[in-house]
């Protein structure tokens, strides 16, 4: 139900023609509204059978859910709808059960662009207030009336009877409207056909590469949920945008992190949580774009992840000893796969046992047996260039000597009865894992104490990152107490927040200059400033699962989430769905479809599945198409450079990495509904696939010039802006198509002997495509430590100009960091993408400058860049 606005058109009319009356008000302000009238179906049917008047509960039903502001109109609607005279005694308990008490509107002028709206008198609690708003500033507000308000960016304005809070941009449309609902939450109508993404992730339909929840129903809350064989995370992050090519965009964040669940009907949005605050903040911009960036500085931007951790890490449950992880390393080595780390599940602290107090759950301690003189281990792999990733988990088997110290502490989650550790599963069932009780990380005394005890010495081990798993928390006790005598449902959506805050703060304390970097299941607002990354859980092995997931991305990413990964080939094999003589062909292609998106587009690269029976593969040499497998990790490893760039523009400027097309080409229209395609930064752009014997692939391309990325040819016939691209090579090998707009600029790296690395290449390698004024910033740096924070690295600033008959390329570094290359060389491959031919290279650098033109494609080398000072190379027709 809409409820209607009072609108003040005279007042509106002058408030858009510049009216100057204007009078300087304070940036908050405070509302009641008028009681009203309500039936529910419930209280009507309880009625009926209560004063055996079985008519009622059909005769009022169109009447369910409608306000009435006075008492009058609410009586003439019940008599309209009886079939018979309302008698004094129906009407009187209709009355009592119907009457809604007024509703309390808190508004804050927070920005120009951003609006606090609360219903209420609650208070968001403290442990929820993970947005920092101090750096946001009004500049400007006007009172234009008694319940009208302007700044710089808004026209807002209240109707003082329903509360509804009406929102204009500065031209004058109307953006949104957020009304009060009769319980915890909130409605928010809209005139426009707004595209909706956010919220986290859920996985709801297989198959659909569409994430927008336009005409679904959001459950959020988090936790596992079984998913088309698999199962798969649940994330609230509870920040929504809405997107128009012809609107001002509006980006809409629910201060409450209970439970909560939104309804999309057409134009209109119903949310809901389980308890807490009705607290929203609305922010509008012109762009999607500058709302994620304002979201990003309000819930902290991202560390860059360690280097390494853009090239591929091999996973699996698990690697039963050395031997085992030997021996994929080695044929990895041998078919030439580059690799730059392995992932350890919990068979390196000893396997677990069902429902077994002395099960090895929570020792976080070395199997010598199995794993014997890890610190020599370690070693020795990152003298290869192989780093390593520990999984570890929140649960305690009780018959450890880990259970009973964290238990004398009170560290753990607590029983309300005899306050010592709470059994996670006191009724049996669902402990795989042992059985004992839960570290309670709401007690910042656990993070340090645990982190010192039992993550610190890994970290001097060598250990490069953490997997928290099973972080909902999948399995609690819902009578447990914790830090403060907190229920579990005030902290169970921030149970991974606080483990992940933990371990940055761990670091913190005991300066570490190693980066912190966590590969996460489960989360909430602003996980991504303590370095942690996301992946969608135990997903099933389906490509209908991958093309679901595909769509979650874009709502992890609006969410602030920009690393986002995935068990490639999934999980759960037996959920593949095929059996027989075709199994294995299918299995095959699902892995080397996911290979190839993952290696586009997931930070880590990560292959991963069960295999506790020895009868599995999933090192990508093993298990696929081996040539297309390698091709695709090949492609991901000569883009490091402008991905480790773009994780400097994300940590730096809030910019977005993997986004949709219609993200950065929000005026084309024709976009909006192309879920398939992703950009990778703003210059290069792919179209991905998720089906069974998929063999091309459409793509619709934005205005302007396109190249191919791999052979640098300009796209031809885009008359009509599409065309359909195959998804295999000349040599039958499978690989997702990959675009440069007109005037990319791509650092890119070299394999050397046929061997490819995540390092910094010794030398600057360019791929720039066709002519524009263009600029793109190379960011380096030692790839490891926090150093980075501190200025530590190399910016090279690279520009092109374009003039009638030359172009210029501008390159000039600024910045040092411990380790860089002190000489490099300059190689250019420069698609001119036209007829063009080069009658002469020149350059103010004092080396000389050899180039060579081959049809379209020119390659220029330049033996020495300086050290200071810019460098220009100019290309005359």
């Amino acid at each position: 139900m809409r409820r209607k606005t009072v609108l003040y058109g005279a007042l509106m009319t002058a408030i858009l023609g510049g009216c100057t009356n204007t009078e300087q008000v304070s940036t908050t302000e405070y509302f009641e509204g008028t009681a009203s009238y309500q039936l529910n179906a419930a209280d009507v049917f309880r009625l009926a059978k209560h004063m055996k008047q079985r008519d009622l509960v059909k005769s009022l039903k169109p009447l369910y859910g409608e306000s009435y502001y006075s008492e009058e109109a609410f009586k003439s609607a019940i008599s309209t709808r009886l079939n018979r005279e309302l008698s004094d005694e129906l009407y009187k308990e209709l009355k009592q059960k119907a009457v809604v008490a007024p509703q309390v509107l808190s508004l804050e002028f927070v920005a120009d662009n951003t609006l606090r709206v609360r219903f209420g008198h609650e208070q968001v609690p403290l442990q929820q207030k993970l947005l920092d708003m101090s750096a946001l500033t009004l500049s400007s507000l006007d009172k234009l009336g008694k319940y009208q308000w302007a700044t710089s960016s808004l026209v807002v304005a209240v109707e003082p009877t329903t509360l509804c809070v009406k929102i204009q941009d500065k031209q004058g449309s109307e953006v949104n409207q957020v009304c009060p609902a009769e319980s915890t939450g909130f409605t928010l109508h809209t005139d426009h056909d707004y595209h909706y993404h956010g919220l986290g992730q859920e996985f709801q339909k297989a198959g659909d590469l569409d994430g927008r929840w336009n005409q679904r129903t959001r459950h959020a809350g988090n936790k596992m949920e079984g998913f088309n064989g698999g199962a798969t995370g649940n994330t609230i992050i509870p920040i929504l945008y809405g997107a128009s090519p012809t609107q001002s965009d509006f980006a809409l964040y629910l201060n409450n992190l209970y439970t909560s669940e939104w309804q999309f009907d057409g134009q209109e949005i119903n949310v809901k949580a389980s308890k807490g605050a009705s607290e929203i903040i609305v922010m509008v911009a012109p762009k999607q774009k500058e709302l994620r960036k304002q979201f990003m500085q309000l819930s902290g931007k991202p560390l860059v992840p360690p280097r390494q951790m853009f090239g591929m890490w091999l996973s699996e449950y698990g690697f039963d000893n050395w031997a085992e992880m030997d021996s994929k390393l080695a044929t990895l080595r041998d078919n030439q796969f580059p690799i730059d780390g392995v992932v350890m599940d919990l068979q390196w602290f000893g396997n677990v046992s069902g429902n077994d107090p002395d099960s090895q759950m929570g020792s976080l301690t070395w199997d010598r047996e199995n794993f014997p003189q890890p610190e020599q281990k370690i070693a020795k792999l990152k003298q290869q260039g192989i780093g390593m990733v520990l999984i570890e988990e929140s649960y305690v088997s009780q018959g450890l000597d880990e259970f009973k110290a964290l238990e004398e502490k009170g560290y753990l989650a607590k029983d309300p009865e005899t306050g010592l550790g709470a059994n996670v599963n006191p009724h049996g069932g669902g402990s795989w894992w042992g059985k004992g009780g839960m570290i309670d990380w709401s007690n910042p005394e656990v993070n340090a104490y645990w982190h010192d005890w039992k993550r610190q010495p890994l970290i001097d081990m060598g250990v490069m990152g953490h997997w928290t798993d099973l972080g909902e928390p999948e399995m609690y006790n819902h009578q447990a107490r914790y830090f403060g005598d907190q229920a579990h449902d005030e902290i169970h959506n921030l149970f991974n927040y606080y483990w992940l805050e933990g371990i940055y703060q761990g670091y913190q304390n005991n300066d570490v200059d190693q980066r912190p970097f966590m590969m996460s299941r489960s989360g909430t607002t602003g996980i991504q400033k303590f370095g942690a990354s996301m992946w969608s859980a135990d997903i099933g092995s389906n490509l209908t699962s991958l093309a679901t997931h595909i769509g979650q991305q874009t709502n992890m990413m609006l969410s602030g989430i920009d690393y986002y990964g995935s068990d490639i080939g999934g999980f759960h094999r037996k959920g593949l769905g095929v059996i027989g003589e075709k199994k294995q062909a299918a299995l095959d292609e699902t892995y080397t479809q996911w290979f190839a998106y993952s290696s586009l587009f997931d930070v880590p690269v990560r292959p991963h599945t069960e295999n506790l029976c020895n009868c599995k593969e999933t090192a990508p040499d093993r298990i696929g198409d081996r040539e297309s497998n390698r091709n695709n990790l090949a492609l991901r490893y000569e883009i490091i450079p402008y991905l480790y760039s773009l994780a400097h523009h994300a940590h730096q400027d809030g910019e977005a990495i993997f986004a949709p097309v219609s993200y950065e080409f929000s005026e084309d229209s024709t976009l909006y509904d192309i879920q398939h395609q992703k950009m990778i930064g703003n210059q290069l752009m792919s179209a991905v696939v998720a089906e069974l014997d998929a063999k091309d692939v459409t793509v619709i391309f934005p205005q302007g010039d396109w190249f191919d990325f791999r052979t640098g040819a300009k796209m031809d016939a885009l008359k009509a802006q599409s065309k359909t691209i195959d998804l295999y090579n000349e040599n039958n090998q499978y690989q997702l198509p990959l675009f440069a707009k007109q005037g990319a600029i791509i650092p890119v790296s070299k394999s050397s002997a046929g061997q490819w690395t995540s390092e910094v290449p010794q030398d600057i390698t360019l791929k720039i495509f066709g002519f524009a004024n263009n600029a793109f910033t190379l960011v380096e740096d030692d790839g490891k430590t926090t150093d980075y924070l501190h200025g530590a690295k190399r910016e090279t600033q690279i520009t092109t100009r374009v003039f009638d008959s030359r172009a210029t390329l501008s390159i000039q570094s600024l910045g040092k960091y411990q380790g860089m290359p002190s000489s490099r060389a300059l190689e250019v491959n420069w698609s001119l993408g036209a007829e063009v031919q080069v009658s002469r290279i020149s350059s103010n650098a004092e080396q000389a400058i050899t180039w060579k033109q081959s049809g379209d494609q020119l390659y220029v080398k330049l033996a020495q860049l300086p050290e200071q000072g810019e460098t220009t190379i100019t290309l005359e027709f």
